[in-house]
């Protein structure tokens, strides 16, 4: 039985994780190639990550996609594919219905990773769980803010560009 708020509410239902999706605000949509996006994932020793994809096949701009993350303290790109996306332990949580970059309310990993997140000016940083799924993967990262770029050329060497800053 989980536990009661002063209101005689479920506490672990508010509390659960749940997956939106991330609205970058941009003026055009924001997707990648969901079939064969060549997904690859760089992380440095400067606290960044970058996944770049290639560009949806509708897209007018078929330069990659590349979401480029700073402050990261968790990047991992790992099973399952999407035929065993069911299986992952955010699916129930939102990451069913989600189709390209979202972030995980009341993240358990996040509350695993604060005592070890790093301090600016004598307060912690605000950490955000996002999720990227793609054909064959899916990405998760700890971050503080993502940026997206479009950068030409193959996905490996348009993630390593972004660190570099877009063209």
């Amino acid at each position: 039985m989980g536990r009661r708020s002063a209101r005689g509410d479920r506490l672990d239902a508010e509390m659960a994780e749940q997956v939106v999706p991330y609205d970058f605000l941009l003026d055009n949509e924001l997707g990648w190639e969901p079939n064969a996006p060549a997904a690859v994932l760089l992380t440095d020793d400067f606290g960044r990550a970058a996944l770049a994809q290639n560009a949806h096949p509708r897209d007018s701009d078929q330069r990659c996609v590349v979401l480029r993350w700073d402050m990261v303290i968790h990047a991992q790109l790992t099973p399952p594919n999407d035929e065993g996306r069911h299986e992952h332990r955010l699916y129930d949580a939102g990451l069913r219905d989600l189709l390209w970059l979202g972030v995980v309310h009341n993240s358990q990993l996040v509350d695993q990773l604060k005592p070890s997140w790093p301090r600016s000016g004598g307060s912690r940083a605000v950490p955000i769980h996002y999720v990227v799924v793609s054909k064959e993967c899916v990405v998760e990262v700890v971050a503080v803010d993502v940026e997206v770029f479009r950068i030409a050329g193959r996905t490996r060497d348009a993630a390593g560009a972004s660190f570099e800053g877009p063209e």
